[in-house]
């Protein structure tokens, strides 16, 4: 036995022998039969209602096309090219959007096409690329395999004989359960790890080292899939396997852990997208956990209601195919899926979870169509939610939640796993289009152009001397960098609100001349913007700048300037800027310097000379295409700068540590 078997051992005993009398001995399920892990079978007819809403009726029609051959290519595929993190995942989406289908429409074509298709995957010696030595773990595919198979096999019911039962019920805790156990496992106790590796076929998949993963894939979002399979596993195995009563109390502990990642507020620190990932694999655990057990009051153990606030701050309007459009920080791209809001409305009774559900979010997950049910109580976001600096320090203003309403995001606050070199970088989306934005894309592998999408010079910050926030060299992957930042103040005045965020901490890593870097805003809803930037320095003279992107996925961004005006033009809105200082300033439009299929990522860039002391005012004037933008005058003032729109007045005293404002 080894050293890590016996600490391992000794650990979960010590764990056992511990637990309180209602997780202890729960060797079968309460109803002592089959568990139910995802929906009992008096829940059909409303199921297939819910397959029949408007917001599901288009996801179902889609997933009603697979065809038996459809599974048969895809197995075929994965057992041709052993591609476990693409063509593996082919099969286990195509195994569950024919279970939905049978569900809702049951036929003998697709009961055979799952019976083969479950035989098929549960014969594969592994389901998961990642080792432990030379053992393998389960992170992303054992989880997702193991779920997705369980949720077939409960599709199927009466259809799976007791003995091919008993196979896939042994292939899920020895290729699903038990791996997913040794990666829960290691990142509770790190210095049981032997070394986590990807396996010889996936091993340049990326180049990186995993030394630490462990430490950092246990504080991030890829610690809750596979604590959710070995949880949900492990209830279906109660009874069954000797170790499911383990696997249960080490799944049950981990996501303690798995939601003291969310603040306090409920907001996420690696973006929206990551909060639904780790949301729609906790709730699946949770929902099979109070199915089957009871003991847990989940709901209790964080800020749900505060999870739906943060899904409603981070929406930005619509994408052009209707989809939910969000502020996409660091990696994340897209909006929740239906099941997350849905859920948790449910269970706090909460009517902002409903209209998130049929809304915000996006309906194309099996969870949704067990989840969601039309008609019940629905409310929009509050007003309350229109300006929010939330527990991350990440500003979210806007005029509304309708697609032409206006949403400017601010990014302060610390690192966090796929953050970007982001602080003080703004968003600002209005007519619906994204004026200026967060590019999409960003390579995860430092051998990628799309590496540099990463950087400070490819969003809407500073750089001094060129540089910008610390990043790491990308040798860990996409994990948390050095750089701080923080908001000194924030002032809520409705339809004007202000804030300032010192970054110095995160500038002054990489350049030891640092002193200073703070951005002011103020934001006059909802189509002006003022950018007070002001740097310092010591030790000797650098020079500045300011860039700002829009978005140009579409190839259809127009730039152009002249003095100390410049314009960013998109077909349906156009953002007026003007720059203003005391000295010189020079501003140009230029390319992000990356390679041609990484993309084409065009900026204005406004210059200052090398100085000891820079303060840059830029003022921002949204319009819709063919209107004039609001007339705004800024001038110098004694103490700063005074700007002037229509009846608004604003003074900016520049002589303090964190610039004064005042509405006049």
């Amino acid at each position: 036995m080894t050293r890590r078997d016996l600490i391992r051992y000794a650990s979960s005993s010590l764990l056992l022998a511990s637990l309180p009398k209602s997780l202890a001995g729960r060797t079968t399920t309460p109803a002592g039969g089959k568990a139910r892990l995802f929906f009992d079978l008096e829940e059909i007819p409303q199921i297939r209602a819910n397959a029949r809403s408007t917001l599901l009726a288009p996801t179902l029609r889609l997933w009603k096309q697979r065809t038996p051959e459809d599974l048969e290519r895809a197995l075929a595929t994965f057992e041709s090219s052993g591609d476990i993190v693409r063509h593996f995942a082919t099969i286990l989406n195509l195994l569950t959007e024919i279970s939905v289908a049978q569900l809702i429409d049951p036929q003998a074509s697709r009961r055979d096409a799952l019976l083969s298709g479950i035989q098929r995957l549960i014969g594969y010696e592994k389901w998961d690329y990642f080792l432990d030595g030379d053992q393998p773990i389960g992170i992303q595919r054992a989880s997702m395999a193991t779920v997705r198979i369980l949720f077939a096999r409960e599709v199927l019911d009466a259809e799976i004989d007791a003995a091919f039962d008993k196979e896939i019920l042994k292939a899920v805790a020895d290729k699903g359960c038990l791996p997913c156990y040794r990666a829960v496992y290691g990142m509770d106790h790190p210095d049981t790890v032997i070394g986590w590796s990807f396996d010889e076929k996936h091993e340049g998949f990326y180049d990186l080292s995993m030394e630490r993963w462990p430490m950092i894939l246990g504080d991030n979002n890829l610690r809750s899939a596979p604590s959710s399979a070995l949880g949900i596993g492990a209830i279906a195995l109660l009874g069954q396997d000797p170790r499911a009563e383990e696997w249960l109390a080490t799944a049950e502990a981990s996501f303690d852990r798995v939601l003291r990642l969310f603040s306090s507020d409920g907001s996420y620190f690696e973006g929206l997208s990551y909060a639904g990932y780790t949301l729609r694999t906790a709730l699946n655990f949770f929902d099979a956990h109070a199915r089957n057990l009871g003991d847990i009051d989940w709901i209790k153990k964080a800020n749900f209601d505060g999870m739906l606030d943060f899904i409603a701050t981070m929406q930005a309007g619509q994408n052009e195919d209707g989809t939910p459009d969000i502020v996409n920080f660091s990696d994340a791209r897209n909006s929740v899926y239906s099941c997350v809001p849905a859920w948790i409305g449910k269970r706090t009774g909460n009517p902002l979870g409903q209209f998130e559900a049929e809304k915000l979010s996006l309906p194309i997950y099996f969870l949704d169509f067990l989840w969601y049910e039309p008609g019940k109580p629905s409310s929009p976001p509050p007003k309350a939610l229109e300006n929010v600096r939330n527990n991350l320090d990440w500003v979210l203003c806007r005029s509304g939640w309708e697609p032409q309403d206006a949403v400017l995001a601010f990014r302060s606050g610390g690192p966090c796993n796929h953050e970007h070199a982001d602080r003080n970088h703004i968003t600002y989306k209005i007519h619906d289009e994204r004026l200026l934005t967060d590019l999409f894309g960003a390579a995860y592998d430092r051998r990628h152009s799309g590496w540099e999408m990463r950087k400070t010079k490819a969003h809407n910050s500073v750089l001094v001397n060129g540089m910008g926030n610390h990043y790491h060299d990308g040798a860990e992957g996409t994990n948390d960098s050095k750089s701080y930042a923080a908001i000194t103040q924030f002032e809520d005045h409705g339809d004007t609100v202000w804030w300032t965020s010192d970054a110095s901490a995160a500038y002054l890593i990489d350049n030891d001349h640092i002193t200073k870097v703070l951005r002011t805003i103020v934001f006059a809803k909802p189509d002006i913007i003022v950018v007070l930037d002001q740097v310092q320095l010591h030790l000797g003279a650098q020079p500045m700048s300011l860039r700002f992107f829009p978005d140009n996925r579409d190839g259809l961004a127009e730039l152009s300037f002249d003095n100390e005006q410049f314009t960013i033009r998109r077909p349906q809105a156009t953002l007026h800027g003007s720059v203003h200082c005391k000295t010189e300033t020079a501003i140009a439009a230029s390319r992000l310097d990356v390679t041609p299929e990484t993309g084409d990522f065009p900026f204005i860039e406004i210059s200052k000379a090398p100085a000891f002391s820079h303060e840059i005012v830029t003022v921002l004037r949204a319009a819709p295409t063919g209107k004039k933008p609001r007339a705004v005058n800024i001038k110098p003032s004694p103490n700063g700068w005074q700007a002037r729109a229509g009846q608004l007045k604003i003074d900016i005293d520049t002589r303090r540590t964190t610039p004064a404002i005042s509405l006049l």
